[in-house]
């Protein structure tokens, strides 16, 4: 009570003093106004607008009726989900489509294979840098691989505007029924429906490859599976080119009927599948006519003698896959670093069985056999049999992509061999720390470490900056290796808060508490082919020999790999522009040109060349021989702070070296640390194959010069590519000469 009471007084005394301050406020403003209101302007007097009594009693009444009592009263009511009102459809008002003019359809037509002809011309150029040895051919069968992929989708953006144009032989007919040139009204001219691009210039035949659709429409659409007869192509008046494109089209039929998935991703396998594949109305789409067009000109830029070296190329890069996972597997028999070979061996085996089949023996042949042997027709494969390794002499691509494929399985199996043995890391922390202390010059270069430290990127391999001193060296080291990076810290005086537990024999360095740090794949190609196999994007790792990688849409699918390096490419190029990429559900896209995308992509492809013929089986089998040596002078020659029950065998390898740097940081010892040793030996393997595995990568990308050679590539298509079947099956003879499409053509 004596307390409610204290608290109104306290009210009362605020409010007094709060009217006081209000009415002073008041005080003012009356004053004011008595100053202004003669300033005031003297008012007229107003007309006499006054109303009758009974006016004014109206208005009253007015004011007083209710205004709502003409209204219908309903009674309120609850509405459930159940007796709602049903939604009444909104009447959709009438739509009315405009109908494409053909103005309209002509342009897109000319937008559609003006597209597709630039990238036709950009692989013709990449092919053309292979003939001159500028690059390997596995890059130029993947540029012409992707193409064909972006083909498809630019057909199908164009399919899903114009549906009457699925075929692509309604697009060469609308040239002709109402295709509108904007250089010339005159369908006679050889100037109607040409292309004329910076470099090269077109007729409408080339351009809108009628010849091609032609081979597609009369030759692979004629039956379920043609085979080529050289005995029933006596009217056409085949060109040994033609020829050659005719067997190959029945090679592609028997592979897309055979194999179930894609070959290795091949797109043209792939549009021949569907050629054959719930196509009653034999529908050919542009896309397919152009991705068999880069086939056909792929063969007439490289040229026979250079269809030969592809293949001597690819045996020879075979010879070393072989052998180097023999050589691999050969050691493992020894290797006891860890359960790597005992658990992987098999599957190593049987890569080394896949390489030896698809590039060691013509498996064209073998497929062959299969099919006709299974429809007792054994004798038929002996006559389509064309020769050895006939489809791989006269298609570079699909000989580049099976080659590329098992580059790409080697590169995984060296990371996941390097990573889990931890051989070629421990290697690179002590070739770092020799040189550190100088005891190895700074001028004398580990090149093939050197090159997996950059290719790994130095922040990865050494967690953080490279170490500069011994101390860093140790405490980088041991973090790699698992230590927690408290536990090597240092406290505000700067001094190590590592406390080395000294028992009666020896002092115990600390014990790592995670998983040691993997290798990660090296090219970035083959990284977005892969993801960890967890759902929490911790780091790729896992016990020895489990699975570190599963693989992403991109291994199957050129389109999505093309789009993902595109997206990286910008994001490293334009900083700006990551948020933009990163956001997943962002609706707008920075849009790519197709020849832009496809010329970052051979871009990136052709930086990580030597990446994939890099030996990191070699590289791993040097650096734990190099260990063994280190380890066995430490244990002989300082066996009381290196005891062979501890320090000895090939799984102690690697503490060899981190007992040793703890030596070297002040660890009290009995005997020396046998470092300078080790840094003897170190220097040894530099001086003697420091640099052999990337060199030998060097060789095996078959360069000549540094690879920056200028090549064009003038667009010259032969004569017979504008005569059509048709026409020759009217005449008796035609003459050819080289010069112009359709220049030097005498029909007789």
């Amino acid at each position: 009570m004596y307390l409610q009471v204290l608290q109104q007084g306290q009210v009362d005394t605020t409010t007094q003093a709060s009217n006081k301050a209000h009415l002073h406020f008041i005080d003012v403003l009356r004053e004011t106004l008595q100053i202004l209101r003669p300033l005031a302007p003297i008012k007229t007097t107003p007309v006499d607008t006054t109303k009758s009594e009974a006016e004014k009693d109206n208005d009253v009444a007015a004011d007083l009726r209710n205004q709502f009592e003409y209204l219908e009263v309903d009674e309120p009511t609850e509405w459930t989900s159940r007796n709602l009102p049903k939604a009444k459809a909104l009447a959709s008002a009438d739509t009315c489509e405009l109908e494409a003019t053909d103005e309209d359809i002509s342009f897109a037509i000319f937008c559609l294979l003006k597209d597709m002809t630039d990238i036709r011309h950009y692989v013709r150029q990449t092919w053309a840098e292979y003939r001159e040895h500028q690059i390997a051919f596995t890059i130029a069968a993947l540029t012409m691989n992707t193409a064909m992929a972006i083909f498809r989708r630019l057909n199908e953006e164009f399919i899903a505007e114009f549906p009457d144009f699925d075929d692509h032989g309604a697009i060469i007919q609308f040239l002709y029924d109402g295709y509108c040139d904007p250089n010339t009204d005159e369908k006679t001219s050889v100037e109607f429906g040409a292309y004329t691009a910076s470099t090269f210039k077109l007729s409408s035949k080339i351009f809108f490859c009628d010849h091609t659709y032609e081979v597609l429409r009369e030759f692979v659409m004629a039956s379920e599976l043609p085979f080529y007869q050289q005995d029933q192509d006596s009217g056409l008046r085949l060109t040994s080119d033609e020829q050659v494109l005719f067997k190959c089209c029945s090679l592609f039929g028997l592979l897309a009927k055979q194999t179930d998935c894609a070959l290795y991703n091949d797109q043209l396998i792939q549009g021949f599948r569907i050629l054959k594949t719930n196509n009653s109305e034999e529908t050919i789409h542009a896309w397919i006519v152009f991705a068999l067009q880069l086939f056909i000109d792929t063969r007439r830029v490289v040229g026979d003698t250079e269809l030969s070296r592809c293949l001597n190329e690819a045996q020879q890069l075979q010879e070393w896959m072989s052998a180097a996972l023999q050589q691999s597997l050969k050691f493992g028999e020894t290797n006891t670093v860890n359960d790597y070979y005992k658990i992987n061996a098999n599957a190593l085996k049987g890569v080394r069985k896949q390489i030896d089949v698809a590039l060691k023996k013509d498996f064209m042949q073998c497929v062959l056999n299969d099919y006709f042997g299974a429809c007792d027709m054994i004798e038929r494969a002996t006559r389509y049999n064309w020769g050895l390794f006939f489809l791989f002499r006269n298609n570079p691509m699909v000989l580049g992509l099976i080659t590329n494929h098992f580059l790409e399985e080697l590169h995984e199996i060296g990371i996941g061999l390097c990573g889990d043995q931890a051989s070629v890391i421990t290697s690179i922390h002590l070739y770092n720390a020799a040189q550190q202390s100088g005891r190895v010059p700074k001028s004398v270069e580990w090149v093939d470490l050197e090159k997996v430290i950059e290719w790994q990127s130095p922040t990865w391999i050494f967690v953080g900056d490279r170490p500069e001193n011994p101390g860093d060296c140790f405490r980088h080291y041991k973090m790699v290796m698992g230590i927690s990076a408290t536990v090597l810290s240092r406290d505000r005086n700067g001094k190590s808060t590592l406390r080395l537990k000294k028992t009666a024999t020896t002092t115990t360095l600390p014990i790592s508490q995670k998983k040691n740090r993997k290798l990660k794949l090296m090219s970035t190609y083959v990284d977005l082919m892969n993801e960890a196999p967890n759902q929490n994007n911790q780091p790729r790792g896992g016990r020895n020999g489990n699975v570190r990688w599963i693989r992403t849409r991109a291994a199957t699918e050129p389109l999505v790999m093309i789009e993902m390096l595109v997206a990286k490419y910008l994001e490293n190029e334009t900083p700006s522009l990551v948020s933009g990429i990163q956001n997943k559900s962002s609706s707008t896209h920075l849009r790519v040109p197709p020849l832009s995308m496809i010329s970052i992509f051979k871009d990136y492809l052709k930086s990580e060349e030597k990446i994939f013929r890099f030996d990191l089986l070699a590289l791993n089998q040097r650096c734990v021989e190099l260990l063994r040596k280190i380890q066995k002078v430490c244990v002989e020659q300082s066996p009381l702070d290196y005891p062979a029950d501890k320090y000895g065998g090939d799984r102690h390898a690697n503490s060899c070296f981190s007992h040793m740097m703890a030596g070297e940081l002040g660890l009290e010892r009995c005997q020396p640390t046998r470092f300078q040793e080790a840094c003897l030996l170190v220097k040894d393997v530099i001086e003697n194959v420091g640099d052999e595995e990337f060199e030998k990568s060097e060789s095996r990308c078959f360069i000549k010069g540094d690879g920056t050679k200028v090549v064009t590539d003038s667009f010259s298509t032969p004569i017979e590519d504008v005569v059509m079947f048709y026409e020759r099956a009217k005449t008796r003879a035609i003459i050819l000469v080289d010069g112009p499409p359709g220049s030097e053509i005498t029909i007789v």
